[in-house]
């Protein structure tokens, strides 16, 4: 005969709609989160306790209205905020990010985030931008370096670095977008220069320059441990394209030790030397994988050229980088 059942006791029942009732809370309350969603939480991280929104704190553009009041990351915290790309910003010189959100006037679900970044110098800031240029064109009035996409504005100005986002492309919304951004821009303190590049940028030939494409790499450059702090440059006119390259150090010997480091890097990573030209003394000719790279000192600056599967092509981008650094003041 099977074993009889026994009927549950009161206290087996009232621990079963216990745990009942547990689930039918959590389930509301999984719903409820669904039904008020707010896009601004997603994708942004949140306002952390690091201080006020500095510049952003006083700001105040028309037809826009704080959300928040706004928040500032320091290095410690800077992934808090953007976990994934902090490494970028910390390897140029980041020193303090400070961001805030604003929406349309009484739509609080249309809005958008201001993001300034305060880095060591121009330099810096221009590493950044530099890195994460996307295709879109310049707005007038906003120096050489800004430029828009569908949703967005991104602007290096001295020693800033300014990233503003909307929720939407709405066009009340990107009008504000831009107007927060000229606020800002006229409102930055300390020295705002204007050069379009800083440095050591400004002395690639600019025959055959493609625009926009110059890049000032802070840390490893071309997977190359301590080759920092190099500029670079795409060629694309008249060849297949081509990257210049160039750094100024703190004299002809640094320069000319981290030009047969670099060599010995490309050789350790399979590459085999060629005869170089003469009429660039101490280059060094270097094939890797069917592609040619040129790489010399001269003077306190540190030069290649990299990227050509024709040699000639190489040899010509580079004599042309040799005559304009000859001209250079030291």
């Amino acid at each position: 005969m099977p074993p009889s059942l026994a009927a549950p006791s009161r206290a087996q029942r009232l621990s079963g709609l216990a745990v009942l009732l547990a689930l039918v809370l959590v389930a509301a309350g999984v719903l409820w989160q669904q039904a008020s969603y707010d896009p601004a939480s997603w994708g942004w991280g949140g306002a952390a306790p690091g201080g006020g929104a500095g510049p952003l704190a006083s700001l105040a553009v028309p037809g826009l209205e704080p959300r928040e009041a706004g928040a500032s990351f320091d290095p410690a915290t800077l992934s808090d905020k953007i976990d994934g790309k902090a490494e970028l910003y910390l390897a140029a010189g980041f020193e303090r990010l400070y961001t805030r959100r604003y929406a349309l006037k009484g739509q609080p679900a249309i809005w958008l985030e201001l993001m300034l970044y305060r880095m060591k110098d121009q330099r810096a800031a221009f590493s950044v931008f530099s890195n994460q240029r996307r295709p879109g064109p310049t707005p007038p009035g906003l120096g050489p370096n800004a430029y828009a996409t569908s949703n967005a504005l991104y602007l290096a100005n001295g020693p800033w670095y300014l990233e503003a986002v909307a929720s939407a492309p709405d066009p009340a919304l990107l009008k504000g977008l831009d107007a927060a951004a000229r606020a800002i821009v006229a409102a930055l303190p300390g020295d705002k220069a204007k050069a379009a590049t800083p440095g050591e940028a400004e002395l690639f030939p600019p025959q055959g320059l493609k625009p926009g494409s110059q890049v000032l790499l802070a840390k490893d450059a071309f997977g190359m441990a301590g080759l920092n702090q190099i500029f670079i440059a795409a060629y694309p006119a008249g060849a297949p394209e081509r990257i210049a390259w160039l750094a100024r150090r703190a004299s002809p010997e640094a320069a000319q030790k981290e030009a047969e480091a670099y060599a010995k890097f490309l050789a350790v990573n399979g590459g085999a030397q060629a005869p170089a030209p003469k009429a660039i003394p101490g280059a060094r000719l270097v094939e890797l994988l069917g592609v040619w790279e040129l790489v010399w000192p001269q003077g306190a600056y540190l030069a290649g050229v990299r990227g050509a599967e024709s040699q000639e092509a190489t040899l010509e981008l580079a004599l042309r980088l040799h005559q304009r650094l000859g001209g250079a003041k030291p």
